[in-house]
């Protein structure tokens, strides 16, 4: 055999060696490119005003499922709109110290009515250290909200309220806490519709609710505020149990403090409490009641008294709204209803179905 022939034969081994070699590899890194590329989703953050008129939006594009990501984002996105609020008192002396954010282009911002109660004066200081005096435009006990409002430059953008909120939705929160400024925590929603914080339904999360926070916003993955930080149990007694006034009723009470420095919740005048099975049967009621709210003190001289309603009253029902169990009766007065709404409720008493026309009026 010629070295011609041999040469050609060994030169076609080689070939075909590195190409059993090499074609495994090179479909196994173009498969691996593909479900690399398959498994990246991007998403858009956008920070907008609520109010239509105010165009400017911060954009950012980022791979979903990087956590350390996100949270680096979110925050890159809220801070210049989170401030810390100083309260004084007329004595210029320190009363309170918490958290804000920016609401929209006129420089009004929430905060908590802890925050700002007995307050005279109030300094805001922004994620950069500028320092601006603000007054008191409107405040809610009940919700525990308040606005401010100061000559703020428009490098600070407002926060945008969300429109939903997810139970389980990753959720951070920003703020002060301790004084440490700009600080962020990170958390899911646990719960919604909490009661016994505030006369409102709240948010539960775990994301870190420590003094100071107090007022500032709760954030999702999307840049929006879900809720306005509001308290925190320390951890002797729970870990990882916070609440938030949530961005639904933040809607519904705000532009009324903007508008008129204070917000009219409804009112019926009566204390009970849910039922069970067994708290039931301890009032002697009929078996077939399981459910609903028992009357058990009626206010005088509120709508309550003068409807006719009366303790040992079993409600069942406002309008087409069952009640069943907490918090349905605050959730109602929270969302649906407004004082002077006329309604009516459905009550059992003494074994039969009654219906009360009841007009609301405004809680002490």
């Amino acid at each position: 055999m010629s070295s011609k022939i041999v040469g050609v034969i060994i030169l076609a081994l080689v070939v075909i060696l590195g190409v059993a070699i090499l074609l495994p590899i090179i479909f196994g890194y173009a498969a691996y490119l593909q479900s690399s590329t398959a498994s990246i989703e991007t998403k858009t953050i956008t920070v907008t005003s609520t109010v239509p008129s105010y165009t400017k939006t911060v954009t950012v594009i980022y791979n979903v499922g990087n956590v350390s990501n996100d949270a680096s984002i979110i925050f890159q996105l809220a801070s210049p709109s989170v401030v810390q609020v100083t309260v004084y008192d007329k004595n210029y002396q320190q009363l309170a110290l918490g958290s804000g954010f920016i609401y929209d282009n006129e420089g009004h911002v929430i905060t908590n009515e802890h925050v700002v109660e007995g307050g005279t004066y109030f300094i805001i200081m922004t994620y950069d250290n500028e320092m601006f005096e603000a007054k008191l435009i409107g405040k809610d006990s009940y919700a525990d909200l308040a606005v401010l409002k100061a000559e703020l430059p428009e490098k600070y953008p407002p926060l945008k309220l969300a429109e939903t909120i997810k139970i389980g939705e990753p959720v951070y929160a920003i703020g002060s806490p301790f004084g440490l400024t700009g600080s962020i925590t990170s958390g899911i929603v646990s719960q919604v519709n909490r009661t016994g914080i505030t006369y409102v339904p709240m948010l539960q999360t775990d994301a870190a609710i420590n003094p100071g926070n107090s007022g500032g916003p709760l954030i999702n993955s999307r840049g929006e505020v879900v809720g306005v930080a509001t308290a925190g149990i320390e951890k002797s007694v729970a870990e990882g149990v916070g609440f938030a006034v949530p961005s639904t009723i933040v809607k519904r009470i705000v532009p009324e403090l903007i508008a008129k420095g204070f917000y009219k919740h409804p009112y019926i005048g009566i204390y009970g409490e849910y039922l069970d099975p067994i708290i039931a049967s301890s009032y002697g009621l009929p078996k077939d009641i399981t459910s609903g709210f028992i009357i058990t003190q009626i206010v005088r001289n509120s709508p309550a008294e003068r409807s006719g309603l009366k303790t040992k009253d079993v409600i069942i029902a406002i309008d087409n709204y069952p009640i069943k169990k907490d918090p349905d009766l605050n959730y109602l007065m929270a969302y649906k209803y407004s004082p002077g709404d006329k309604v009516v409720i459905t009550v059992i008493r003494d074994g039969k179905i009654v219906n009360i026309s009841l007009t609301l009026a405004e809680r002490p």
